[in-house]
């Protein structure tokens, strides 16, 4: 599985580079010669720069609604590459009216609860949950994200699950407005009880198959392909450990970008002292009262 998306601003950035990662890893798109390519058919090293033309020349609400029910279709690649539109219309609505209609299409498709394949390439739900970054914050994103993260009825995607709580943590980090001058907190306090399940469950993806794993009991069925959520679980608590830091060392000083560009020194593929060492290090920062 490719490696987890780094940035978290981009203007449409986060879901384009993200299918771009298709382009090593899917088979070459066909189209018969009389056919006019367009974002389903281009090639996928093409498709991120077609997406970015379609979002920048405007989409309306009857195209969208068509993105949503190609993203629900059968055809995998099709859905992703819905994904990824809907993901870059949102990014560009993000102050206007329509950004809530956006972000219930996409979750919306995360709510199917589908057992799709993600092993290989990126997969839709992936997809459609890292559009909803920092959206996450909008009246009830985060808590249907959680929900589906580590609630009583999750995704069945263990990667999927990673994602809806990484993406809960990362958008409550660094640039949210909590006081009367303009302060930024390293999380949202007005959610943090939100923050701390989406913390605890990516603290349960770095210990799974450890022998800490009892500190954070996995509540999903044992694989042993864990190096992708672990690499993406390590990827949003070191980022939230890092402005943590950053604000308690500063006297309430704090920088998104100080997040963004922080070493993540998680190893997968570590000893299981060495995963074991940094769960409880950043877990110390992040529950330290």
């Amino acid at each position: 599985m490719p490696k987890p998306p780094t940035p978290v601003r981009m203007h449409f950035g986060h879901a384009v580079l993200l299918i771009s990662a298709l382009a090593a890893v899917s088979v070459a798109w066909t189209r018969r010669a009389q056919e006019v390519p367009d974002w389903r058919t281009v090639s996928a090293a093409a498709f991120p720069e077609r997406a970015a033309e379609l979002v920048d020349a405007g989409l309306d609400d009857a195209a969208c609604d068509e993105l949503a029910q190609r993203m629900n279709g059968s055809d995998p690649e099709t859905a992703t590459r819905a994904a990824v539109l809907l993901g870059g219309v949102l990014e560009r609505e993000q102050t206007t009216a329509r950004a809530p209609q956006i972000a219930a299409l996409l979750l919306e498709r995360l709510e199917r609860r589908e057992a799709v394949e993600v092993r290989g390439h990126v997969g839709v739900d992936v997809v459609a949950a890292r559009a909803l970054d920092r959206r996450a914050f909008m009246d009830g994103v985060a808590e249907r994200l959680l929900e589906l993260a580590c609630g009583d009825a999750p995704h069945p995607v263990l990667a999927v699950r990673t994602e809806c709580a990484a993406v809960v943590l990362e958008a409550n980090v660094g640039w949210i407005d909590v006081s009367a001058t303009n302060g930024l907190a390293p999380m949202d306090v007005r959610r943090a009880g939100l923050n701390r399940r989406a913390a605890a469950f990516l603290l349960s993806i770095l210990r799974a198959e450890t022998p800490d794993e009892a500190k954070s009991p996995r509540s999903w069925e044992r694989v042993t392909t864990l190096a992708w959520v672990k690499t993406r679980a390590a990827l949003a608590l070191t980022r939230a450990a890092a402005a943590h830091t950053l604000w308690r060392e500063t006297g309430g000083n704090s920088s998104a970008q100080a997040a963004v560009d922080v070493e993540v020194t998680f190893r997968p593929d570590g000893s299981w002292a060495h995963q074991m060492a940094e769960a409880d290090r950043l877990e110390a920062i992040l529950f330290d009262g």
